[in-house]
């Protein structure tokens, strides 16, 4: 008689379900990919960043931050270059790079970030963004 077991699929660990949120997230970002990006906000999620003041929640929060992101610069380019991931937290070091308007004029900047995401059950509970503006490269 034959056997009927199949191979299970390997289970996912952790890690590498917050890599694959976080990779998608980057996507997203450069894809100015707004309702899929939201989407991977649970709904208490905290938003912080240094580049304004408070915080905002969930997917209505992380619409209102990047529907302005996008609108600002709508070419921005998001750059990881070093990820940090233990298990349920994710941080990501990454530059931005795009036009802005500035007097009338689009100027190209460069600005260095670093975001802290915590994740659980593949959706991103908090997110808190560091930037210094002193570090935009206007060119």
């Amino acid at each position: 008689m034959a056997c009927n077991n199949q191979p299970g699929t390997a289970a996912v660990s952790q890690s590498e379900a917050s890599k694959q949120v976080i990779d998608e997230h980057f996507r997203y970002l450069n894809d100015h990919d707004l309702k899929s990006l939201v989407a991977q906000y649970a709904d208490k999620a905290k938003i912080t960043t240094t580049d304004w003041d408070g915080e905002t929640l969930g997917p209505q929060g992380a619409d209102q931050v990047y529907h302005q992101v996008f609108y600002i610069s709508p070419d921005a380019k998001y750059l990881v270059d070093n990820v940090i991931n233990t298990d349920t937290t994710v941080i990501v070091e990454y530059d931005i790079i795009g036009l802005k308007e500035k007097a009338g004029s689009p100027i190209r900047y460069d600005v260095r970030n670093a975001s802290i995401f915590k994740i659980k059950v593949n959706k991103i509970i908090s997110e808190a963004t560091y930037s210094n503006s002193r570090l935009y490269h206007n060119r």
